[in-house]
This record gives structure tokens, C-alpha cells and sequence, in this order.
């Protein structure tokens, strides 16, 4: 590939290597040390200096690298691709390929070994030979990354791995031994059978010479390995046994899907030393073919989410293990891993999505599924592609280690989690205390944590005002808990006594007003209690305390109450009857009943309770319903307008009315105070009748008058409108409605005297602002006259045709006015323009004669300024210009 300037190659936890160019041109690639001194990148660069040739990367020098300002190793930018990438493009390699490819590197490893110099006496150790850094040119094969190279026989650390890449190291490295001859033959022979099994462990068969090679590479005994320089001498026997092998006719269609096409190829081959196993490799890839459902069909699009996208690249592994070739195979390996890579890269956004709405339990699944693809895509050839940043700046530890990146967001996420559990119950010890401050200001910080609209945040805030409302609903309760406790004093109402008066306590204070609506009953407080224990856990062992005191003395008070009804029900079968004692019996169960102290109770619910009462105080009504009769007859025939009968009737009442108990004497003084009322009511109605009249007569009398005045004749028009309106409405239907038409008509009658009154003084008014001024008065006034609806809400016609003409004297009026006031602008503008010439002409006079005076005063700077301009003031001082500038103002003027 080209190289571009700061292209991301390559990143770990402890490395970071970038392509760039110099400013001469030169592609280069920059290897940073996140971690490590700056001797560690100079013992590489010497390292890799002293390993210089045809097939090692140049290394050029060491320093600081400008964008991150540390360490780096500088070498120069070859083109290629690394075996590692090489595999995940195309699959297994073919043996004849693999062997031809890592034949310079055995060559460049014997090198290695043989260099005698003082800083390597014994030959150097390259100590991680593997294909990721192996860099396939278009002429041969390079050999990157010196970083774990040492000279051959230096001390180990002795314990611990000691270097290399697991799966390429030998195993004397897991037990501590130095990197030596030996563990570079090892990589060499474990890295040609990864490139034959294509990384995924295919079973295909291997030429023998190869299979042997690989063996013998690979011993568990260092001492039965080759050295590198035998090595490259076998293989080079291999590559040009093996240049035109056969063998390959048979392996390539069967690694590519086609078992078809191998069984045929395998006709020509039956003499062939392979020939049995490639007979079992194209009869094994026939089964699995036939096992499919769907024979290497690919799915119609790429999974979004980590769990089907881990099992469909674990699947596509196990398909590549028995068809390593397969290019559709290859290329849905190649998507599915770039898929994972993009979504490893948006893994922060969605976790911290998932984690601000509180789903922490989706978020760590999320995480561990993104960690478990994350494995499986970067154990396969090629790896996960993240997307690099746009900067260096941006690189993070997404990219070095995305399994660490995964561990620190779910770490952040289980803490996020604690955290918000911990503000949770410091709210929750705060509403246990009973304290809605402490409470809110508790969710406000969390609010202010989270944000307010956190799921949690909500919750607890709904929460806390359904706590305040029942605690206001129990502190409403107070007065009749008080009225209880009256009755039944003791100690065992202290826990109901003790929770009402916290409630009261902790929904007091400020910030929160009281509220306007009545007592809560006994009854409903118990029904609030039950609610508050199931919906606040934390608080039912106070309310559970305050629900059976409240539950006892409720069970007593409903017994009581039968008890007294019972013997109340006895009295009212006596005669006579008491009706004092049974008054006195019905007042007493009307207080528990108002505190709705009546509960169910085994065999008798409280319905039945109730109905007795309501029993009992219908029959005390049944002994009284006789005796008002009467008086009820007398006030209907008052109310219909029968003040004789009525006023007979209801005297009779009051006189045939025995002062018993005190509920009868109160009836009797009701009953004269109601006589005494419609007595009063009655001469009221006659006078205002009479005035009616004499207010007729005395307007008529007033309109055949010439010498009337308006204000005589609306005087006497108002009096009688609210005479009328008396009788309208305190006479009976039939005679107020006569009386309602006539207050009709002398609301009529008054809206042209005013009318007429306003025609007058608007003649006399000449003032244009007072003339609109009583022109809207007097619209206003018409309209305002009319006050009775009884018969329609339709205006007469000459009212309508009286506002018609005064609403067009408005009108006009209004357009006088608006003429008085753009003359009155105009004049101000022409006043303003004529100051500001005279200004002008003043300020010009005032210059010219400044100009005109001899110079002396002012020094040498004035005269030179007026030999500067000569013209300027030769213009103002002409005569011509002043009498131009006068004349102008008196045409102004």
C-alpha cells in the first residue's frame, strides 16, 4: 500500500508504530515507546543496524517523536504485506508458496546466528519470529520488529516468560530459559505449519518433506532442532522439490469448496505417496458438504450485535478449517471482522448510552459479549481492524489492547452501578428518617451527578412525593386522631399518636404549603397506612406499629357504636318517646361516622352500621314531619305569591307550635323569624308597586313638559328601572314577566334621553379630543343600558339604528382627530428643520469670520491651515451663499 504522512500501522499496550514521511520525502515508519526509556529504542536501533541486509528492515536511527513526545525508533517504509495479513487475504498457503517465503528468512536467521562482533561475540537472536513480523516484498520476505532481539548467550531473567508471542515461542521460554538459536528455528517451523493450516488449524495433508521439517523445527528438546543455517538448506531442498507438486491439483479445488473437482484431479494422482490422504480430504470435504443444510451459503447481511457476530466468525473458523481456501468463506471472515472492529470502536458510546439509562445489566452483558468477540476476532488471521483516529492524538487504549479497553468500561460501568446504589441509599436512609429535605436535596445531588432525567433520578423523585403525599395524607388525619385519642386514652395509641405527629413534622417547613383540603378519616388512614408499608418497605416496621393501634381502636369504636345503637333502637319502641336521649344517642354516632371510625367486622360489615343509623334518624324525622306540614304548606304559598294565605297559614303554624326540647324551640323561633319576613316582604311589594305608578305618571308629566330637562327625565326614568326591576324579580313568574317587559321598554326609553342629552353637549363642543371623547362615553353608555334578559337578548330597532348612528359620529370624530395630530407633526418637523438650518448658517457666519481675522492669535498653525484651504473660506464668505442660506430659512419660516 502507499503510505500516507501519520498512518496508523500497528499498536499494542506497550508500542505504537506509524507511517510518515520526512521532509525530503522519504516514507518512513516510526516505532513510539509508550512504554520503555529512550535506551530502550536506541538498543533496538543498534540491534537492528547491526542486523542489517538484504532481508531485514532498515533501520535508521533513534530519537523523540514530535506528536507524542516520546521514544521512538526510526526505519524506513518498505511495501508489503505481513504474512499475518497475507493469510486473512487468502487463506492456507500453499505448501510450495509457505516454503518459498520463509526460505529468506531461514537464510537471514543463519546470518543472525553466524555474526561475530563485539556488541554480539556469539551471533544475535532475533527472539520473536512469528508472521506478523515477516513482511512479504514483491522480491522476497523481510524480517521486522528487533525489539526482542539479544545477543545469543546473554543471561535471562531466569523466570516468567521470556519473550516471544505465545503459540511461536518454544516451551522453554514459559519456564524462564534466554531466547537463543534454537527459539528462532522454533518460530521458523511453527510459523511455516500456520501458514499451511491458513491460522485455523486446517486439516490439510502435507507433503511429507514439509511435515517432517515442521517436526523437526518444533521439538520439545532444543538440542533436536536444526540450526537455522540447516534449516535454510531444507528448505531450500523443499522449494525446488516441491515447485511443481502435484499434490496441489487435489489440495487447491478441495480447500476451495470444490470436492468435486479434487476427486477428479485425484484420478492422475494414483501413484502419488499423498495419495490416501488427499483421497480422505476430498471424501471429508464431500461429508461436510453434505452435512450442511445450506452448503457454504453465506447469510444476507453482517450481525450488528457482538453475540451473533462472535458465533458467525466462530462458525466461519470451523467452515475454514475444512475449506481454508475458500474465497466467499475468506471474505465473510474479512467483513465480519471488520464489523467487529467497528463495533469495538463505538463499544464507549453504547455502554455509556446504555449506562446513563441505567441498564447496567445489559451494558455488562453488552461488554462481555464485545469482550468474547474481541477474542475470537483478534486470534484470527488478519485480527480485528479498528478504525484508526484521525489523529495520533486520538490513539487510545482501544487500539492497543482492546480486551483491556473492555475490562476499564465494564469496570467504569459495575462503579457507575455502586455509585448510584450508594446515592440510592443515602435517600432512602433520608425518607426512612422521615426527612424530605434531606431526601430531596439527596436526589438533587444526585440530579446533578446523573442528570435529572436519570432513570433512578425519576424514580426516587416520584417516590418521594408519593411519601409526601401520604405523609400528608396521615398529617391531615391529625385532628381526628386527636378526637380518638380523646376518647380512648392510653398507651396504646402512642405509635399512631407518634407517626402522625412525625408526619405532621417532616411535611412542614419551607417550600411546601399546606394543603386546603379537609380531615382525612380514621378509615382512609388505615387504607394510606397498608399503602405506605407495601410501597416503603424501609418504613413498615414504624408503620406496621401504627396500623395495628389504629386497627384496635377502630374494632372498639365500631362495637361501641353497635352497642349504643342497639340500645337506642330499643328507647324508640318506648312511649313516649325520648327523643333528648336518642338526639343525644345519633350525635355521638355521627361523630364516628364523620371520622369514619366504622370497620368491618366478622359477620356484621359496617353497611349495616350505617343503615341502622340512618334507620334510627328517620324515624326521629317521621315525629316531626306532621307538625312541619303545615309550616312548609305556608312558606309554599308565600313563595308562589299568595302573601294572604300564605301570611294566615303561616300565623297558624306559629301559634299551634309547642315549645318542647331545644331543637323545637329553635323550629319555632325559625318559623317567626319567616313570618316576621314575609310580612316585611309583603309591604315592600305594595310600595315599590305604588312608586311604580307615581313614576309613570310623573315621566309622562315630564315629556309633555317643553321646560324638561334630560337630566330630570332620566332621573325619574333610573328610579323607576330599579323599581321594576325590584318586582320582576320578587313577584311570582307570571306577574314578573308584565313587569320585566315594562323595564324592557323604559330601558328603552332611557337610551334615547341619553342619546338625546348626548346630541346636545355635542353640539356644543367644538374641541375635536372632547367631541371623541363623548362620542366613545356615550356608544359605551348605549350599550351598557340594557340589563334585563327575560325577553331575549335582541336589541329593539331603534336602539340598533340609534348605536348604528353613534358608532358613525365616532367614526368621523376619530378621523378629525387624526388630521389634528399630522398637522400638528407636520408643523413640529418643519420647526425642527428650520432650527437646524439656522444652526447651520449660524455655525458657517461664525467660521467665515474666524477665517476673515488676521492670524495672530492664533499662530503659525492657523495660517497655515487657511493658506491650506483658501477656497473653502472664500466660499463660506460669499455674500451670495449667506443670502442663499436666508432665503431658504424664510420659506422654512
Amino acid at each position: 500500500p502507499t503510505a500516507g504522512p501519520d498512518r496508523l500501522l500497528h499498536c499494542s499496550p506497550e508500542r505504537m508504530s506509524y507511517a510518515t514521511a520526512d521532509p525530503d520525502g522519504e516514507r518512513l515508519v516510526c516505532k513510539v515507546f509508550v512504554r520503555g526509556s529512550q535506551s530502550d529504542a536506541e538498543r533496538e536501533v543498534a540491534l537492528g543496524r547491526l542486523a542489517a541486509g538484504l532481508d531485514v528492515v532498515q533501520y535508521l536511527r533513534a530519537g523523540i517523536d514530535g506528536a507524542t513526545n516520546r521514544p521512538c525508533a526510526i526505519m524506513r517504509l518498505h511495501d508489503g504485506t505481513d504474512l499475518d495479513s497475507l493469510v486473512g487475504e487468502a487463506g492456507a498457503l500453499e505448501a510450495p508458496r509457505a516454503v518459498a517465503l520463509l526460505l529468506p528468512v531461514a537464510v537471514t536467521l543463519a546470518r543472525l546466528h553466524a555474526l561475530r562482533c563485539p556488541m554480539a561475540p556469539r551471533g544475535i537472536c532475533h527472539g520473536d519470529v512469528k508472521p506478523k513480523n515477516l513482511l512479504a516484498t514483491a522480491t522476497t520476505t523481510l524480517l521486522l520488529d528487533f525489539e526482542h532481539s539479544r545477543p545469543l548467550g546473554e543471561p535471562g531473567p531466569g523466570e516468567g516468560f521470556t519473550g516471544g508471542t505465545h503459540g511461536f515461542a518454544p516451551p522453554e521460554a514459559e519456564q524462564g530459559a534466554p531466547p537463543d538459536a534454537a527459539c528462532d528455528v522454533f518460530g521458523l517451523g511453527a510459523t511455516l505449519r500456520w501458514l499451511c493450516t491458513g491460522g485455523v488449524g486446517a486439516r490439510l495433508p502435507l507433503d511429507p518433506g514439509v511435515e517432517q521439517f515442521v517436526l523437526a523445527c518444533t521439538a520439545a528438546d532444543p538440542r533436536g532442532r536444526p540450526s537455522a543455517a540447516a534449516a535454510a538448506e531444507r528448505l531450500a531442498g523443499l522449494a525446488a522439490r516441491l515447485r511443481d507438486d502435484p499434490a496441489e491439483t487435489v489440495i487447491a479445488p478441495a480447500a476451495a469448496g470444490d470436492p468435486g473437482a479434487a476427486q477428479a484431479a485425484l484420478l492422475r494422482l494414483a501413484g502419488h505417496p499423498c495419495a490416501p490422504a488427499l483421497r480422505r480430504l476430498a471424501e471429508r470435504g464431500a461429508r461436510v458438504l453434505r452435512a450442511l443444510p445450506q452448503p457454504l451459503t453465506m447469510p444476507p447481511a453482517v450481525p450488528a450485535e457482538p453475540g451473533p457476530l462472535q458465533r458467525e466468525l466462530v462458525a466461519a473458523a470451523r467452515l475454514l478449517r475444512h475449506f481454508p481456501r475458500h474465497p466467499e468463506l475468506l471474505r465473510w471472515r474479512r467483513l465480519l471482522a471488520a464489523a467487529a472492529g467497528r463495533l469495538l470502536a463505538g463499544a464507549r458510546g453504547h455502554a455509556n448510552s446504555l449506562r446513563r439509562a441505567e441498564e447496567f445489566e445489559a451494558a455488562a452483558v453488552f461488554l462481555q459479549g464485545c469482550a468474547r468477540l474481541a477474542a475470537v476476532a483478534l486470534a484470527a488471521p488478519g485480527g480485528c481492524p479498528i478504525p484508526p483516529p484521525e489523529h495520533l492524538h486520538g490513539v487510545s487504549l482501544l487500539h492497543r489492547s482492546p480486551l483491556a479497553f473492555l475490562r476499564e468500561l465494564a469496570a467504569d460501568v459495575a462503579a457507575a452501578r455502586e455509585d448510584l446504589e450508594r446515592a440510592a441509599v443515602d435517600v432512602t436512609a433520608a425518607e426512612r428518617r422521615l426527612d424530605l429535605a434531606a431526601a430531596e436535596l439527596a436526589i438533587d445531588a444526585m440530579a446533578a451527578t446523573y442528570g435529572g432525567s436519570a432513570p433512578t433520578v425519576v424514580r426516587r423523585r416520584d417516590q418521594l412525593h408519593r411519601l409526601t403525599f401520604y405523609l400528608q395524607r396521615v398529617a391531615r388525619a391529625a385532628p381526628n386522631v386527636e378526637r380518638l385519642l380523646q376518647t380512648w386514652p392510653g398507651p396504646e395509641l402512642e405509635p399512631l399518636q407518634q407517626f402522625v405527629a412525625a408526619s405532621a413534622g417532616a411535611t412542614r417547613g419551607p417550600g411546601r404549603h399546606e394543603h386546603a383540603a379537609g380531615p382525612v378519616g380514621l378509615r382512609s388512614l388505615l387504607v394510606t397506612f397498608v399503602n405506605l408499608a407495601e410501597e416503603f418497605p424501609y418504613l413498615a416496621a414504624t408503620v406496621t406499629l401504627a396500623i395495628d393501634a389504629l386497627g384496635g381502636a377502630l374494632e372498639r369504636a365500631t362495637d361501641q357504636c353497635r352497642e349504643l345503637l342497639g340500645d337506642a333502637q330499643q328507647k324508640l319502641h318506648a312511649v313516649p318517646v325520648p327523643v333528648r336521649p336518642l338526639q343525644v344517642a345519633l350525635a355521638r354516632l355521627d361523630t364516628f361516622r364523620l371520622l369514619e371510625a366504622f370497620v368491618d367486622r366478622p359477620g356484621a360489615p359496617r353497611s349495616q352500621l350505617l343503615d341502622g343509623i340512618e334507620t334510627l334518624r328517620l324515624a326521629l324525622e317521621q315525629a316531626r314531619a306532621t307538625r312541619d306540614r303545615l309550616a312548609h304548606g305556608a312558606e309554599q304559598a308565600i313563595l308562589r305569591g299568595h302573601w294572604t294565605t300564605g301570611l294566615f297559614e303561616m300565623e297558624r303554624a306559629v301559634a299551634g307550635m309547642k315549645e318542647g326540647d331545644d331543637s323545637d324551640r329553635e323550629e319555632a323561633e325559625r318559623l317567626r323569624g319567616r313570618l316576621a319576613e314575609a310580612r316585611r316582604q309583603k309591604q315592600e311589594l305594595e310600595a315599590a308597586l305604588r312608586r311604580n305608578v307615581d313614576l309613570a305618571a310623573r315621566y309622562a308629566t315630564l315629556q309633555d313638559d317643553a321646560t324638561s330637562s334630560f337630566p330630570a327625565r332620566l332621573q325619574v326614568l333610573a328610579e323607576r328601572r330599579d323599581c321594576l326591576h325590584f318586582l320582576s324579580v320578587h313577584l311570582p313568574a307570571e306577574r314578573g314577566q308584565l313587569y320585566a317587559r315594562d323595564l324592557r321598554e323604559v330601558e328603552t326609553q332611557s337610551a334615547l334621553e341619553q342619546a338625546g342629552l348626548a346630541e346636545t353637549e355635542l353640539d356644543g363642543t367644538e374641541d375635536p379630543f372632547a367631541r371623541l371623547r363623548l362620542a366613545r362615553t356615550t356608544l359605551d353608555r348605549l350599550g351598557n343600558t340594557f340589563t334585563s334578559t327575560d325577553l331575549g337578548s335582541e336589541l329593539p330597532g331603534r336602539i340598533l339604528r340609534l348605536l348604528e348612528h353613534w358608532r358613525t359620529l365616532t367614526a368621523q370624530c376619530q378621523r378629525v382627530v387624526e388630521r389634528v395630530h399630522a398637522e400638528r407633526q407636520l408643523r413640529q418637523r418643519q420647526r425642527l428643520r428650520l432650527g437646524g438650518v439656522a444652526a447651520a448658517a449660524v455655525l458657517v457666519v461664525a467660521v467665515a469670520a474666524v477665517l476673515a481675522m488676521r492670524p495672530w492669535p492664533f499662530g503659525e498653525a492657523l495660517a497655515a491651515a487657511r493658506a491650506a484651504a483658501p477656497g473653502a473660506v472664500a466660499a463660506l464668505a460669499e455674500p451670495t451663499a449667506l443670502e442663499h442660506l436666508g432665503d431658504r430659512a424664510r420659506q422654512l419660516g
